[in-house]
């Protein structure tokens, strides 16, 4: 389905974002100027480097495909199921990538502080903005973070992309209990009416503002649902997609002239995710409304991508942190520090694929086995989901 593509897309910016933070000393901040014309051009190249505006892709993604199924089921019976499974859902891949961090980081030690002294890349420095303390790190710890504190806390000290997940699963939960009443009204200016409220009681302050993602998508999931999302002619998907990958583009920290119009509307607090999800939503409407691009997306490749992109996601950081800085540190007095940069760059994404795709198998176990126990509580065990794009998502 395409949307498995844009999953794979966006997996992909979070990685090629923190192999730039993680291996160059300028990381993503630099802004180009005194190129004249083509300083707008530079400016929009370098904000579709955005791993934030990645993040909020899959959780407008999220919102969108476990609204799905409320569409034919909502029984309170269908929400219970949804309810129990999400947090399993999440931790088994997380506990595993817990413990993997944990056996890197006692194999390769400080590599990744003596990497960052080289390159004079800060974020490598404070390993990806979670100190740790190996003293204090134990394979039990581990096991804990992944299962409960990266949940309740938010706490990533062996993974630090892990900061997403408590929002993931509070805001899952959340959108299991408000898609049954949303699909259940028929009124729409009701449906936005209560969406506006819960997105102005969420606000700009983290982590819980990052609810109005989900609410994005769940908005999308009703248009699909009941044949109301456009279809879009060639002629005008591509203006649309320009302007998406403009959204997409938006920082809030780069002082990118280009932005300047959005910004001076935008509230405070954490707020950029608003613009980003006008983005994601965008994206979606034209992978699914236009054809040539359903058929694009809807090949192998994207199927492949969107498959391993929770790994890529999980396990990118880790190796970034041992084998990436191993490879760095033991490379750069032969290669110097850009051909050293680059060789852990490649050794990081080489493993982490490596890594991932028997990840991504265990994943899919780990699903079936999660339906096979939980399919004896529901009473009608066929109706589960419309057709539609598919619904294993992280």
């Amino acid at each position: 389905m395409p949307l498995e593509g844009l999953r794979g897309i966006a997996a992909t910016v979070v990685v090629i974002y923190h192999l730039v933070l993680g291996f160059t000393a300028s990381g993503v901040g630099l802004v180009p100027h005194g190129h004249g014309v083509f300083d707008p051009l530079a400016q929009f190249g370098l904000g579709l480097l955005n791993g934030g505006a990645a993040v909020a892709v899959f959780f407008v993604l999220s919102g969108f495909i476990l609204s799905l199924p409320f569409a034919r089921d909502r029984r309170v019976s269908r929400v219970l199921v949804a309810l129990l499974k999400r947090w399993p859902r999440l931790a088994g891949l997380t506990v595993i990538t817990c413990l993997v961090a944990y056996g890197l980081i006692l194999w390769s030690g400080h590599d990744y502080k003596h990497a960052a002294d080289i390159t004079g890349a800060g974020w490598m420095g404070s390993h990806g903005n979670s100190p740790i303390a190996h003293r204090n790190l134990t394979w039990l710890t581990a096991i804990h973070e992944g299962l409960i504190a990266v949940f309740t806390q938010g706490e990533v000290r062996f993974d630090s992309p892990l900061w997403t997940m408590r929002i993931e699963l509070f805001c899952s939960l959340g959108i299991f209990l408000a898609a049954p009443v949303l699909f259940a009204l028929r009124s729409w200016p009701l449906r936005l009416a209560l969406i506006a409220l819960a997105v102005l009681a969420a606000g700009t302050t983290f982590p819980q503002t990052h609810f109005s993602d989900f609410l994005a998508g769940a908005v999308l999931a009703m248009l699909y649902a009941e044949g109301r999302l456009p279809q879009i002619p060639g002629k005008i998907a591509l203006p649309l997609g320009i302007l998406a990958l403009y959204l997409f583009s938006f920082t809030y920290e780069q002082t990118l002239l280009i932005h300047a119009p959005l910004k001076a509307i935008m509230p405070q607090g954490d707020s950029a995710h608003f613009v980003w999800d006008a983005g994601a939503m965008l994206s979606i409407v034209l992978l699914l409304g236009n054809p040539s691009l359903h058929r694009l997306f809807s090949g192998g490749w994207a199927a492949w991508l969107g498959l391993v992109s929770f790994p890529v996601y999980l396990l990118h950081t880790p190796m970034m942190m041992s084998v990436g800085a191993h490879s760095l540190v033991a490379a750069a007095d032969v290669l110097g520090v850009r051909g050293s940069e680059l060789l852990a760059a490649v050794v990081t994404l080489i493993l982490t694929l490596a890594c991932a795709v028997p990840l991504a198998r265990i994943d899919q176990l780990w699903l079936a086995l999660l339906g096979r126990i939980t399919r004896p509580l529901l009473k009608q065990p066929g109706a589960l989901s419309p057709a539609g794009p598919s619904t294993s998502t992280k």
